[in-house]
């Protein structure tokens, strides 16, 4: 499979399909995982500070998952997504949840974001840079968009993690790698075909990551482990799936260390003056 410029553009066709967001439902925001989702999200909470009436923009939004936590927290919320039918779910769950008059989605493209420079004052992308093709844009956009003294929040997958490192390896081993895999300077990209087009998934590069978005202005403070693994989507035994879950939290509140997690969380600031 020949990965060109055509083919670069097919993950949004991918993510105009509700089957890739279901599955992403069904693996990660079931309530297994809550506990994680309210520990992540009380310390976002502290980064950004006291909700106040300005917006914080999800970018990439998705189903509204991580907005309905942000609202719940007091804040107000602009969430974006390149999905017309996934932001139509997110207004449903928004309402559901009582949180319709905190919430506002609007459709947008990462690499073209309708807001103008220096707008924003607390930004998070959780889990989206990994599907975008033309990272180096999104991330130039997303910088662009926060104001001096602004703060923006990133989670990605690491690929220097032990999770990734193993898997790789195993595949390797076991020969059962079936997506074409690709090296860049950003990470390791991962081509699937599905049956909506080619749909690609990034280990990140952590240092490249960070040394982007500094080259864009922001400045690194601080940088703590997400989950340690999502191994537990390959478990089907719920007692398993357990155990890993308690890890994962004991590892987010006590060790933080971001080196050998697979979920990493960085926090970025544009300095003032």
């Amino acid at each position: 499979m020949t990965i060109d410029a055509t083919t670069r553009q097919e993950p949004k066709a991918v993510l105009q399909d509700l089957e890739v967001h279901d599955g992403w439902t069904r693996h990660f925001r079931g309530s297994e995982n809550q506990p994680f989702y309210n520990l992540a999200f009380d310390f976002i909470a502290r980064r950004f500070g006291e909700p106040g009436a300005e917006q914080v923009v999800d970018a990439g939004c998705g189903s509204g998952t991580k907005s309905l936590h942000l609202a719940h927290r007091g804040y107000c919320v602009l969430g974006l997504d390149l999905s017309h039918s996934i932001l139509e779910q997110a207004r449903v769950a928004a309402g559901a949840a009582g949180v319709s008059d905190k919430i506002e989605f609007r459709q947008a493209d990462l690499t073209r974001i309708d807001l103008p420079t220096g707008s924003v004052t607390r930004a998070m992308c959780w889990g989206v840079l990994m599907h975008v093709p033309g990272i180096e844009s999104a991330v130039a956009e997303l910088a662009r968009i926060v104001r001096p003294g602004g703060v923006l929040i990133i989670s990605e997958g690491n690929k220097r993690s032990l999770q990734a490192s193993f898997l790789r390896g195993l595949k390797r081993l076991l020969g059962r790698e079936r997506a074409e895999v690709l090296h860049t300077p950003a990470g390791i990209e991962f081509w699937e075909q599905t049956s909506t087009g080619r749909f690609m998934t990034r280990q990140a590069d952590i240092p490249w990551l960070i040394r982007e978005f500094e080259r864009h202005g922001l400045k690194l403070q601080e940088r703590r482990a997400g989950q340690f693994t999502e191994m537990f989507i390959l478990l089907p035994w719920k007692p398993l799936r357990t155990v890993v879950h308690f890890f994962n939290n004991v590892w987010f509140r006590a060790v933080r260390f971001a080196g050998p997690a697979f979920g990493n969380l960085l926090v970025f600031q544009r300095p003032t003056g």
